[in-house]
């Protein structure tokens, strides 16, 4: 991570954070959608899948990572909430969201299966609760709503629902929104792969 934005992230203080996954040494990332899968958009924006997810689906370990190990949230250049069983059931348990499991086996680097039990964790719905005038970065020209670089997202705190630990934002539906008190949790329960950038800083990302 640029040293930099580092810095940035560490001064502010927050009681939400942006959730990311990066690759850890050792485990393996997802950069590309199968054959077969339709309306690839919807499991990043929180429209549910329904009977249009098929069946069966089958993700491949990115070669570009050399890593085998599966993280309990699984990096991927797709835009999706990614995740183990493990962190399948402590959603279930403790998010208190709608969130849509879509189940996929995983192929190691020669196709075959290392995994059978992993899942898209669609989070359904989006929330208007971000400050447009003292969030930063590129906006769509064909929806000035939403974001396609980002350097830094704040909230509305009047637009907060203080009972809501999970959520996407209208503003960057693909980069799933902690409250504090959730990421303390992911932590205590040594949940892999997860990257936490405080509400507010500074940052660098392309939803």
């Amino acid at each position: 991570m640029n040293t930099e934005i580092g810095r940035s992230v560490y001064s502010v203080k927050s009681s939400y954070f942006i959730l990311r996954s990066e690759v850890l040494d050792g485990y393996c990332a997802i950069f590309l959608t199968p054959t077969g899968m339709l309306d690839i958009h919807k499991p990043a924006t929180g429209v549910r899948m329904g009977d249009a997810y098929p069946q069966g689906l089958r993700f491949q370990m990115a070669k570009e990572e050399k890593g085998l190990k599966i993280a309990d949230i699984i990096p991927n250049a797709l835009g999706y909430f990614m995740v183990s069983a493990r962190m399948k059931a402590l959603l279930e348990q403790h998010a208190g969201v709608e969130i849509e499991f879509l189940r996929f086996t995983l192929l190691n680097h020669r196709g075959r299966v290392a995994g059978e039990d992993c899942y898209i964790a669609n989070v359904i719905g989006v929330q208007d609760w971000v400050d447009a005038e003292k969030s930063d970065g590129t906006r769509k020209a064909s929806n000035p709503n939403r974001f396609l670089f980002l350097r830094r997202l704040v909230l509305d705190n009047d637009k907060l629902d203080p009972e809501i630990r999970l959520f996407r934002t209208v503003t960057v539906p693909r980069l799933p929104i902690v409250r504090q008190d959730f990421k303390e949790l992911l932590e205590r329960e040594g949940m892999t792969g997860p990257t936490f950038y405080p509400v507010g800083a500074e940052v660098a990302f392309t939803p």
